[in-house]
């Protein structure tokens, strides 16, 4: 039996879809997943301090976070991967306030988990300390295999944890080299067929 992190943005919903759409309609940017080469979305997208803000609210509302369809293969593969008696450990670092609409987007999509744990991973603002898991409590824990997009996340898992990460390929981390806890994968496709052998009960 394996314990397995799952990151949420971007690992298990198409968030850079919905910020996409979001620039489209409320500052009339037109933009692509190409142009997300760096994990400040200001950067980015050419925004302003004011326009930023806002597009961070924006895409934190619920019916926003409701609305991100699944990335391509995730829901699938963790079905199998609990079916196959592995512990499904939900990790992300979104604002506290997502935290009933984030479990209810998992609920609308029928993901069995065994956890859900908002951590503190980048240090956001107003993050409520009751809710939020920092980091340094996270390095307490141990997984058998972390899925997740950020760099610098992976890093930290790799690193301070001596964790195995699978770094999903995204624009926004191309530059991060790697160790040798981190195999970078193209996509769920291509990270269930590697991990097969590894994962069996």
């Amino acid at each position: 039996m394996a314990h397995l992190y799952v990151d949420v943005d971007d690992v298990l919903t198409d968030s850079a879809g919905t910020y996409l759409s979001i620039v489209a309609r409320e500052f009339g940017k037109t933009a692509s997943l190409a142009d997300m080469v760096t994990f400040d979305l200001q950067q980015s997208f050419g925004l302003s301090a004011n326009e930023y803000s806002r597009l961070v609210e924006i895409a934190h509302r619920p019916e926003e976070i409701l609305g991100m369809a699944p990335c391509p293969g995730a829901l699938e593969t963790l079905e199998r991967w609990k079916q196959a008696g592995h512990r499904i450990h939900i990790v992300t670092g979104r604002p506290t306030h997502t935290l009933e609409t984030s479990q209810q987007w998992l609920m609308d999509h029928a993901v069995d988990y065994d956890s859900f744990t908002i951590v503190d991973k980048y240090q956001r603002p107003n993050m409520d300390p009751s809710i939020a898991m920092p980091l340094s409590e996270l390095q307490k824990m141990s997984f058998s295999l972390a899925v997740e997009d950020s760099a610098s996340m992976a890093t930290y898992l790799s690193e301070e944890m001596a964790t195995p990460v699978a770094l999903l390929d995204r624009p926004w981390n191309q530059a991060l080299t790697g160790n040798g806890y981190i195999t970078r994968y193209r996509n769920w496709q291509h990270l269930e067929t590697s991990f097969a052998a590894q994962l069996l009960p």
